[in-house]
């Protein structure tokens, strides 16, 4: 009889612990849920609109791909509370502002390296004088890699967006340069992409923004590829493109953003200031 107990104890203790480690499992695969908000170039140099296009929708494969079990990408389609978020695009360009204040905020942003309007927003965000301050700067430079405040208003519209898309986080990515010279052309911005080029940079800042408190963790890439290795590749028969080795260079930002905010990002905003 006791055996005959025992054995039903077992029994039931078996499936507490597989459902309990089945759930368990469910939850690690699901991840924290991300949208991505805006893909956009403040930098000094105007970009091809393309670019931008070709980034973000590398940045989305990636991160489908790198983030399995850690992070999920929340959709479009999955939009709740319309009414409340349709409210806030109303009385801004949201999007745009929540990316700037990420961008003037963080600890790497520099201003000369910015175009106009981010300069405006910045000084308007921070006050003229601040950037001109040495001290101010340099206290800055020491929050690199370390989780920093966007300001309350949009603290407030990130959480709002978060709950309008049951998202955790909020992801920005500035591509702050896509410099292509070729060999044909001195227009580096305007010779079509089907042009061989003799060297090609990117450079990208991506700002994770946690939803629930306004936590930015902010992640710098560059990428440069000059005549030399392009030379090489031409020696070998490799005919490249310019669009397909930009395209290249994207995946390759986009790979490292999506590791990046997995394994990082995700962790360090967790744990707050």
């Amino acid at each position: 009889m006791k055996f005959k107990q025992i054995s039903i104890l077992i029994f039931v203790l078996a499936i507490f612990f597989t459902q309990s480690a089945s759930a368990k499992l469910f939850e690690h695969n699901e991840g924290a849920k991300i949208y991505i908000g805006e893909v956009a170039g403040y930098g000094e140099h105007e970009l091809q609109p393309q670019f931008l296009d070709m980034f973000k929708e590398q940045l989305g494969q990636m991160l489908r791909e790198n983030g399995k079990g850690k992070i999920q990408i929340v959709e479009d389609n999955s939009l709740q509370g319309e009414n409340n978020f349709n409210s806030i695009i109303k009385v801004d360009n949201v999007w745009q502002n929540i990316h700037m204040d990420a961008i003037c905020h963080g600890p790497q942003f520099n201003i000369a390296d910015a175009n106009a309007k981010m300069i405006f927003f910045a000084e308007k965000a921070m006050g003229e004088d601040y950037f001109w301050d040495d001290d101010k700067l340099a206290a800055r430079k020491k929050m690199i890699g370390k989780p920093y405040r966007i300001s309350e208003k949009m603290t407030t519209a990130a959480k709002t967006i978060g709950e309008a898309y049951q998202a955790d986080y909020l992801l920005f990515c500035n591509l702050v340069d896509a410099d292509i010279v070729f060999k044909n052309s001195i227009f580096k911005m305007n010779a079509p992409l089907t042009e061989k080029p003799k060297q090609i940079k990117v450079v990208s800042f991506f700002y994770l923004i946690d939803t629930k408190t306004g936590l930015v963790y902010e992640g710098y890439n560059m990428s440069d590829k000059t005549s030399q290795i392009l030379n090489i590749l031409e020696q070998k028969g490799i005919d490249i493109e310019a669009k397909k080795l930009l395209d290249t260079m994207f995946m390759v930002h986009s790979k490292r953003i999506a590791e990046d905010v997995a394994n990082e990002g995700t962790k360090i905003l967790s744990k707050g200031i």
